[in-house]
């Protein structure tokens, strides 16, 4: 999730919905709620920059655009598809973050076995345009949490790394 300047919240689910939730105040008694995008492919990160959507999916970050103004998605833009997929279930992306250039970064699972594909387990930083990828670390498999700070330190932790018994 994250907030428009008007203090309206985006809020994205696996299940490929992007919803607006508006009313947000101190006293939380006018909440509304209206699906602004649907059909994504497992959306686990939501970035709003200068009030536009930018959702990271399994397959791509799209940009969301509402062309008449009317609170519903009418052009889902590919905003940057580089990223290396299979149907392996823990190859999710999740976590799309910004520094303060506007670089967009998320990271993305692997499995156990042998990478299968290029970005297997990387954190990876996207270009402020959309136009370049590149890996910024490897290593993960199921990573539960990324941050971009202010100063653009970048944190992330692993559920397991490659596990492998004692």
């Amino acid at each position: 999730h994250d907030f428009f300047s008007n203090g309206d919240a985006a809020i994205c689910s696996v299940y490929g919905d992007v919803w607006i939730v508006g009313g947000i105040d101190d006293k939380l008694e006018r909440i509304t709620w209206k699906r602004f995008a649907t059909g994504l492919f497992q959306p686990l990160g939501l970035r709003i920059v200068d009030d536009r959507v930018y959702v990271l999916g399994r397959d791509q970050i799209t940009r969301l655009v509402d062309l008449n103004n009317d609170g519903e998605t009418d052009f889902y833009e590919n905003f940057n598809n580089d990223i290396s997929i299979s149907n392996h279930y823990h190859e999710f992306c999740l976590n799309l973050s910004t520094d303060p250039a506007g670089n967009f970064y998320f990271i993305k699972g692997g499995n156990l076995r042998q990478a299968t594909v290029p970005h297997h387990g990387c954190l990876v930083k996207i270009s402020k345009d959309g136009s370049q990828l590149e890996v910024v670390a490897t290593g993960h498999r199921a990573p539960n949490g990324m941050s971009v700070g202010p100063a653009c330190e970048i944190t992330s932790a692993d559920n397991e790394g490659n596990w492998v018994p004692s």
